[in-house]
């Protein structure tokens, strides 16, 4: 029964790991994996933990730095928020003040807010950037 629990912190991690994209999750779904066929074997509980344990510290030591030298990091580099300052903005669902908006800036969808109501289709120039959050006024750039 125990080899239940460790499947379930398997795909916890592996799950996890879909999100993030960072490889840190996988290798403890790994390491989970490892402690289930431990289990499956009827190895004492500290044997099952102590090959969790182990096992992700041997995969970060080790697998982790040759995984970044066979996979190539992307020399892409996104751009800045602060850039977006400036620009103009297609109000997709309409800005009400207090509660917000939707906005298009190029591909992306924003929430977006405003000191003023503004109608869905109008253009609007972003004056600052906070979190994930653009603030707008009406107008163009």
């Amino acid at each position: 029964m125990l080899w239940l629990i460790w499947l379930i912190v398997a795909m916890f991690f592996v799950i996890l790991e879909l999100f993030t994209g960072t490889f840190y999750m996988l290798v403890l779904g790994i390491s989970g994996l490892l402690g289930m066929a431990a289990s499956l074997l009827h190895a004492p509980v500290w044997v099952q933990l102590g090959l969790f344990a182990v096992s992700a510290f041997l995969l970060y030591a080790f697998a982790m730095p040759l995984g970044r030298k066979l996979i190539p990091a992307s020399k892409e580099t996104l751009p800045s928020v602060s850039q977006l300052v400036g620009q103009k903005a297609h109000v997709i669902r309409e800005i009400v003040p207090g509660e917000g908006g939707l906005v298009r800036v190029n591909t992306e969808l924003w929430s977006a807010f405003a000191e003023e109501p503004i109608a869905a289709g109008e253009v609007v120039t972003i004056e600052e950037v906070k979190v994930s959050k653009l603030y707008v006024k009406k107008g163009q750039v």
